[in-house]
């Protein structure tokens, strides 16, 4: 299974983990980990996709990254 099977399956915990692990500057990050042909995304949609916990994969996998990230900074 892979991680993006993975953090769908359950979309609940997955925002929650989200919202818990990242910093409160977040959406350059997460912009810059689409894939070029999805980087006409605006920042303020990304946002959108996070406050309002849209169901778009791409940028739910690039924020889950992102809090990933941070998540194991804060571990150390």
């Amino acid at each position: 299974m892979k991680i993006q099977d993975d953090i769908h399956s359950d979309i609940e915990k997955t925002f929650n983990f989200i919202d818990q692990n990242l910093p409160p500057k977040y959406s350059r990050e997460v912009w810059n980990l689409l894939p070029k042909r999805k980087q006409y995304i605006e920042l303020d949609y990304i946002r959108k996709v996070k406050k309002q916990r849209i169901k778009n994969a791409v940028i739910i996998n690039a924020l889950f990254r992102v809090a990933q990230f941070y998540h194991l900074q804060n571990k150390n």
